[in-house]
């Protein structure tokens, strides 16, 4: 039989083919890839490799590495101070489509904040037009690198199949396509200087919507005094109603949706048993109700009136605050556009009500805060004023609150819109047009105290 030692090289040498074995199927498999490859993919191949190969010099110069506190001091056998060891966070570096990505492994006093500090010289470094960080879990992160600018590429608008519930709104840097998913959500507020999408993404919703029998329509067109000649003249024969710019001629549509509202509960048992609707989801009989309001600032503006006008948009405000705060669980849906969501021009109970943000190009970091939330202060990369010329930035948006998101706020280009195609949809679905308002209730006088004589 053979000894220890007599075996220790045998043993040696099966390890070391084995791992010359695993090195050259490593090998082969990455030459294959790479020859399968497009041209496209082999840059985007050889850009990850440079990028990893350099990561051990560049971590330590951009203070993304640490001494290990425990080597300082330390002796060698000469009696020879040793150099103490820096430790690398260990990165994985995958070749995308759009740039790079990158899957890092935190150490102690490198994690997710020394990787955002250092994101502007991470991007110069690996030659990328911008870097973004987030975290996967606990102790790891994630860095994509982005390489040229995806989101100045223009692509068609992605219509959905008509049978999940969510409205297509276009596809971030990373080039997923965003979507927002309608089953309980509160609403939709959309901002931004005029000529950018605001409207076009609005009437792509329409389009997109108007072949579903269970969904019936409710525009306010602010932008004319007669909504024939608008931009919803040509898709009017698809909505129960349109109004235009008139705040009473609005009023009255909007006690019409409160009462609907209102109503509802008892209907939905009658058909279903209970009163919440998205149980069992939008029918024929109960359809969601999708309330346009385009430029809404015309309705509820209440800045330098008086008296009876005063009184007037302040009934139109309350009657908005009841839409948005009551309408999720019954199945209405307000959708609110404007230039600035600021409260001089929509009500603060109606706007932060709304959980779905989206906002075009603003000149103003108020005006995007107003849209978006605070939190649009501290994300430069993701901030809409970045968006102001109109060569190039037209339907470019930024949204948050879509699940998914994590509460964070993603860059989009807005498919292009046939609009050709948006008018050929309206008028090919207008036989499936309700009006499904009920009736006022009749007034019912009380004569228990009268005469009866």
């Amino acid at each position: 039989m053979l000894d220890g030692l007599e075996t220790a090289p045998l043993f040696a040498g099966i390890a070391l083919a084995v791992l010359v074995g695993w090195g050259a199927f490593r090998l082969f498999l990455t030459s294959y890839r790479y020859l399968r490859a497009s041209p496209l993919q082999r840059s985007r191949m050889r850009h990850a490799w440079s990028v990893s190969l350099r990561w051990r010099r560049l971590a330590p110069n951009l203070g993304l590495a640490r001494i290990d506190e425990n080597s300082k001091g330390k002796t060698g056998i000469d009696g020879k101070t040793v150099k103490p060891t820096v430790v690398v966070p260990k990165m994985i570096v995958h070749p995308e489509p759009w740039g790079l990505r990158a899957v890092v492994k935190t150490i102690p006093k490198v994690g997710i904040e020394e990787f955002e500090k250092a994101a502007g010289w991470l991007a110069d470094a690996w030659q990328c037009e911008s870097v973004e960080v987030k975290r996967i879990k606990a102790g790891q992160i994630e860095v994509r690198g982005l390489v040229g600018d995806p989101l100045a590429e223009h692509h068609p608008y992605a219509w959905p199949d008509g049978k999940t519930w969510a409205l297509p709104i276009g596809r971030n840097p990373w080039g997923r396509e965003i979507i927002i998913p309608l089953r309980e959500l509160s609403g939709i507020k959309i901002a931004g200087m005029p000529g950018f999408g605001k409207t076009m993404l609005e009437l792509a919703w329409f389009a997109a919507l108007s072949p579903r029998p269970e969904v019936q329509f409710a525009v306010f067109d602010g932008k004319t005094s007669d909504p024939r000649y608008g931009d919803w003249g040509e898709v009017a024969q698809r909505a129960m109603f349109i109004v235009g710019d008139n705040p009473e001629a609005a009023h009255q549509r909007l006690v019409e949706l409160v009462r609907l509202i209102k109503d509802r509960p008892a209907a939905l048992v009658a058909e279903r048993g209970t009163h919440k609707f998205w149980k069992l989801g939008p029918t024929v009989e109960n359809p969601l109700v999708i309330v346009v309001m385009d430029e809404c600032h015309n309705y509820i503006d209440a800045g330098g009136l008086r008296g009876k006008d005063k009184e007037l948009i302040e009934a139109n405000q309350r009657l908005m605050r009841t839409i948005s705060k009551e309408g999720r669980g019954l199945g209405v849906l307000p959708i609110v556009a404007t230039q600035k969501q600021t409260s001089d021009a929509i009500p603060t109970g109606v706007r932060d009500n709304l959980e779905v943000g989206v906002c075009f190009a603003t000149f103003t970091l108020d005006g995007a805060e107003a849209a978006l939330g605070s939190g649009i202060r501290k994300d430069e990369p993701n901030q809409p004023t970045e968006f102001v010329d109109k060569a190039s930035a037209v339907g470019l948006c930024v949204v948050t609150g879509v699940p998914g998101l994590g509460g964070r706020y993603s860059r989009i280009r807005v498919g292009d819109v046939n609009e050709d195609q948006v008018v050929q949809l309206a008028r090919g679905s207008a036989h499936l047009c309700r009006y499904v308002i009920p009736a006022p209730a009749p007034i019912v006088r009380d004569v228990s105290a009268s005469s009866t004589e």
